[in-house]
């Protein structure tokens, strides 16, 4: 009588190590601290906002901003970026915080901290308006007298250098710079906003 030979080609070993199929994902594992928290901004506002976080322009290192957020406020109409002012609107209400108390952090947050870097951007911003034309559209703010004094000290100086700057070109300027990218970082701007503001009327 012939043996029964049992075949083991295609059956792999316990003992092989060299299985290449590839690993589940570890379901435990926690989720990755790059997660973005809150909606995002709307896809023309960052891509606005990316190309100018890669410009030449810089705040030299230790060029803190002073705090401009004491005394009182005056209305101020200014004509905002479309997607700035929406941005604005999204973030604040996703971050249950008032609109202007976001656009005031977020102009002294942005703020240049001398008046070469401000004509840059006031420049970078003016090239990027004949590049894209965005609409603006007028929006009623209510700026700390001293923050309003500091703007409009920066746009005259730059007017020595460039003609027909405007107080809007700063401030589309500064709130492209200085606009968080979600709800939680909007929230942490206005908070650390208002800590500054209790220091310096204390």
């Amino acid at each position: 009588m012939g043996r029964l030979v049992l075949s083991t080609v295609g059956i792999k070993s316990p003992l092989d190590v060299g299985d290449d199929a590839p690993a589940k994902p570890n379901s435990l594992a926690p989720p990755s601290s790059s997660a973005r928290v809150g909606p995002p901004a709307p896809r023309q506002a960052r891509s606005r906002r990316a190309a100018r976080s890669s410009s030449a322009v810089e705040k030299p290192s230790g060029g803190e901003v002073p705090f401009y957020g004491a005394g009182p406020r005056v209305q101020t109409s200014i004509a905002l970026d479309a997607d700035y002012a929406q941005l604005l609107e999204e973030l604040a209400r996703a971050a249950r915080v008032p609109v202007n108390a976001l656009a005031v952090a977020a102009l002294q947050a942005g703020l240049p901290p001398q008046s070469d870097v401000a004509r840059a951007v006031i420049i970078e911003e003016r090239v990027r308006r004949i590049d894209i034309a965005p609409a603006r559209v007028e929006r009623n703010l209510r700026l700390p007298v001293h923050l309003r004094a500091r703007i409009d000290e920066l746009v005259a100086a730059t007017r020595e250098h460039v003609a027909r700057v405007n107080r809007a070109d700063l401030v589309n300027a500064a709130l492209g710079t200085a606009l968080p990218a979600d709800a939680q970082q909007a929230a942490e701007l206005v908070a650390e906003y208002t800590r500054r503001l209790e220091r310096a009327a204390a």
